[in-house]
């Protein structure tokens, strides 16, 4: 069973995202929402995925002025494609 991780709060709280990304398994994903999307701006964060793929909403980061801030391996998605991310995984787990 596939699971989207999804993480809405601030990177401050970065046991919670460690925690979130240890427990991600093979073929399991993260997204990255509301005041969270701040972590795909952070090196440090991206160092912590290990292949696990990783979204982030682009309103999110748009109204936080960070859209342009997105370092690699992470994408940036729409809510149509947030949808599409619900219907792709078996489960969906909000951390």
């Amino acid at each position: 069973m596939n699971v989207l991780h999804t993480l809405s709060q601030s990177p401050n709280d970065s046991h919670r995202h460690q925690l979130a990304i240890d427990y991600a398994s093979a073929g399991d994903g993260l997204l990255l929402m509301q005041d969270a999307v701040v972590a795909a701006t952070l090196s440090d964060f991206a160092k912590l995925l290990h292949d696990r793929p990783c979204y982030a909403l682009k309103e999110d980061l748009q109204a936080r002025g960070l859209l342009k801030r997105v370092l690699a391996p992470i994408t940036v998605i729409d809510y149509p494609q947030f949808v599409d991310l619900t219907l792709h995984y078996d489960k969906v787990q909000a951390w």
